[in-house]
C-alpha cells in the first residue's frame, strides 16, 4: 500500500525524504528537487519508464518509486548499479576522482529495504546490478518520462546520455547530481549538448545538482531555454 499517498502533499514530501535520508549521501535540496519532478511527469501527464544510473543504496530510487511505481500509466522504475563500487575514471576527470574508485558500493538489498519504507510497488521496480556497459543492452525501454544520473564520471555519464536521451519523451526531465561537483560529469552534459545541438536551461538545485526538460518539437520547453 502507497500509504504516503494518503498524506498532503508536502508532509508526503517530507516524510519521503525523512525515510529515505539513511540510504542516500544526497542532501535535502536534492530529493526535494527529485520528487518534485516525479510529481510533475503526473500533473503533466508525460508518458514513460523512469530511469536511475548510479542508485548505490537506494535512497534517491525511493524519492521517485513512492510516486512512479503507483502511477496509472503504469511505469517502470529502472535502476543500475554495478554494486561494486565506483569504476575507473579516465584523463576526462579530476585527478580526486581517482581516490574514489571502488568506493561507495550499494547494496541491493539496502535498496529493497527502503523501497519498502516508502510503500513502493516493487513488481513495477527493474533492479540490473552490473557496470553499465553491461546492462544499458540487456533493457528495453521504449519511453522516458524522467531520468536521473548519478554516475560521476565523464565517460559513464556520456553512456548515460547517449543511451537513453533518444527515449526520453519531449518534456521529460533528466537530472544530475554530479555537475557542479565532479568536471567529468559537467564536461559530459555540456559536450553531449553541444554535439546536439540543445539549447536547453540547466535547472540549479544546489551547487552540484541540475536538471534540464527535453524540448518539444520546435525547440521549446516548459523551462525556457539556456
Amino acid at each position: 500500500m502507497n500509504y504516503l499517498s494518503l498524506l498532503p502533499h508536502r508532509l508526503r514530501r517530507r516524510v519521503a525524504c525523512r525515510l529515505a535520508a539513511p540510504y542516500t549521501m544526497v542532501g535535502t535540496a536534492r530529493m526535494w528537487s527529485l520528487y518534485e519532478l516525479a510529481q510533475r511527469i503526473e500533473t503533466e501527464n508525460l508518458p514513460g519508464d523512469v530511469v536511475e544510473c548510479g542508485v548505490c543504496n537506494g535512497g534517491t530510487a525511493a524519492i521517485l518509486a513512492q510516486s512512479c511505481t503507483h502511477s496509472p500509466r503504469g511505469r517502470t522504475l529502472w535502476l543500475f548499479d554495478s554494486f561494486q563500487g565506483m569504476p575507473t575514471p579516465t584523463e576526462k576527470d579530476s585527478k580526486e576522482a581517482w581516490d574514489w574508485v571502488g568506493k561507495v558500493v550499494g547494496d541491493p538489498r539496502a535498496v529493497r529495504r527502503v523501497l519498502r519504507l516508502v510503500g513502493a510497488n516493487q513488481r513495477r521496480v527493474r533492479i540490473s546490478a552490473g557496470w553499465f556497459q553491461e546492462t544499458f543492452p540487456q533493457a528495453d525501454i521504449p519511453r522516458i518520462a524522467l531520468m536521473n544520473i548519478d554516475a560521476d564520471w565523464y565517460d559513464s555519464v556520456t553512456l548515460c546520455l547517449n543511451t537513453f536521451y533518444d527515449a526520453v519523451v519531449p518534456g521529460g526531465f533528466i537530472s544530475f547530481d554530479d555537475y557542479g561537483h565532479w568536471p567529468g560529469c559537467r564536461r559530459a552534459v555540456d559536450d553531449f549538448l553541444a554535439r546536439r545541438e540543445l539549447d536547453v536551461k540547466l535547472v540549479e538545485v544546489d551547487y552540484s545538482a541540475r536538471w534540464f526538460q527535453k524540448p518539444y518539437p520546435g525547440g521549446s520547453s516548459n523551462d525556457g531555454h539556456r
